[in-house]
């Protein structure tokens, strides 16, 4: 379709182009080929005669009338998604929509796998993509590309709905042979070695993390991983400690050998929340995704 000479379907391309500041980055984003978002660069160029990237060493970077072009791209094509993509009517047995949701393995193995084996029956024809929270996954969220995002108090997003899921409390883990098989005191935990989790490529610490550092305590991290679901492993074996949420350790507990203790310092209760985008208020497949999850997770709570 063309809109004063401009084929728009080159407005999607635009989009991710500016995001990425790079051809290969915009096709893997869109699965495309790169001659093919080469090609698409090359008309966009010939329609603004403007360069949109600008070669800089080995990689490229926004002219200033791409940097120009950013927010009416951005606010054209949420509009459209809002207003005119997304359907007026959902019927989950008929649908075949797929679902962009943004969760750490913490939501997906208490939550999320759940509400996805529900979903297996009631709803056969939906399929679902889920991708692990970091900055790249955020800045999607914020252009509406997202469905739902499932996070934690402190890396909430401003300016969009939620609905608060669970609370849950930290707890230490370890291997059920090692040192600290028994118990584990303040003085014990804070002198063994770590394992923690670090998410994205900017390594976002968890909410524990963020925790300690506020109250000045100091420990001894010894493995650093980019997953909740790994720490298990590295304790095993070993007299590491690791620090996760109790849901999820009680999850690994059932066929990893962990023992899991209290945790010896007092902070605060994790809180989950399930978060759309704004512009996704009225999708009523995104509601019905939003009340499967908020209705298990009652359940969760109430267990």
């Amino acid at each position: 379709m063309r809109f004063d000479k401009l084929d728009l379907n080159l407005l999607v391309v635009l989009e991710v182009l500016i995001d990425e500041s790079s051809v290969s980055g915009a096709a893997k984003r869109l699965h495309l080929t790169q001659p093919t978002i080469s090609a698409s660069l090359n008309r966009l160029r010939d329609y603004f005669d403007d360069d949109l990237l600008i070669k800089s060493g080995r990689g490229m970077i926004l002219s200033p009338k791409a940097v120009e072009l950013e927010a009416p791209v951005k606010s054209a094509l949420a509009l459209i998604r809002r207003e005119i993509t997304n359907p007026k009517t959902f019927d989950p047995k008929q649908s075949k929509r797929e679902f962009l949701i943004v969760a750490s393995d913490y939501s997906f193995n208490v939550l999320l796998g759940d509400v996805m084996n529900d979903c297996e029956k009631e709803a056969p024809g939906i399929s679902f993509t889920i991708v692990p929270p970091s900055r790249q996954a955020t800045d999607r969220f914020e252009r509406a590309e997202v469905d739902l995002l499932l996070t934690v108090s402190p890396y909430k997003i401003e300016g969009h709905p939620e609905l608060a899921l669970l609370q849950d409390e930290d707890a230490v883990i370890c291997w059920s042979k090692g040192a600290f098989r028994d118990s584990i005191s303040k003085k014990q935990y804070l002198e063994a070695g770590h394992v923690v989790a670090q998410f994205g490529e900017e390594r976002s610490p968890a909410t524990m993390e963020i925790q300690l550092e506020k109250m000045s305590l100091p420990r001894r991290i010894e493995v650093r991983l980019t997953s909740f679901s790994l720490l298990p492993q590295a304790v095993i074996g070993t007299d590491r400690v690791a620090t996760m949420h109790r849901r999820q350790a009680e999850y690994f507990s059932q066929w990893l050998p962990i023992t899991i203790h209290p945790l010896p310092i007092s902070i605060p209760l994790i809180e989950e929340f399930a978060q759309w985008h704004h512009t996704k208020d009225r999708d009523l497949g995104v509601q019905w995704l939003v009340n499967k999850v908020g209705e298990l997770a009652k359940q969760i709570a109430s267990s």
